[in-house]
């Protein structure tokens, strides 16, 4: 399994860099929280609905997370808005082209689903590096 590396992310390093899941598909949450485990992170939820996501940034926050553009009847923008607002870098994960996610979801690093575990965590250590998100 591919580790996120030696560089720090919001100034954790990354044995300690807590990953938010939000997606509302249970099999691929347990999967993705797999193998942020297995790269050495630490998993934050996962969260299924935008309140529970929002919630858990409050509570218990978080230095990066995974976000699933649909969660059932509402999509995880305003959680995007969120993590935005605190310098939180995210990436998105879809089964939709890119140019139909919501605005506040645009610019960030996406992947599509299924993604491999190397290129989640490739693309978290890209996100890590960008300091703002084009709104």
């Amino acid at each position: 399994m591919t580790r996120l590396g030696t560089n720090s992310v919001n100034g954790h390093e990354p044995d300690n860099m807590r990953v938010l899941v939000v997606e509302d598909d249970a099999l691929i949450a347990l999967d993705l929280a797999d193998l942020l485990i297995n790269a050495g992170l630490e998993v934050v939820g996962p969260a299924t609905c935008v309140a529970h996501a929002l919630d858990l940034i409050t509570s218990i926050g978080c230095d990066a997370a995974l976000l699933d553009v649909n969660l059932g009847s509402e999509t995880s923008e305003p959680v995007a808005r969120e993590l935005i607002a605190r310098g939180t870098p995210f990436v998105v994960l879809s089964g939709n082209s890119s140019d139909s996610h919501p605005p506040g979801l645009r610019g960030a690093i996406a992947l599509s689903k299924p993604a491999p575990a190397e290129d989640v965590i490739s693309a978290l250590a890209r996100a890590a590096t960008i300091t703002s998100i084009p709104r």
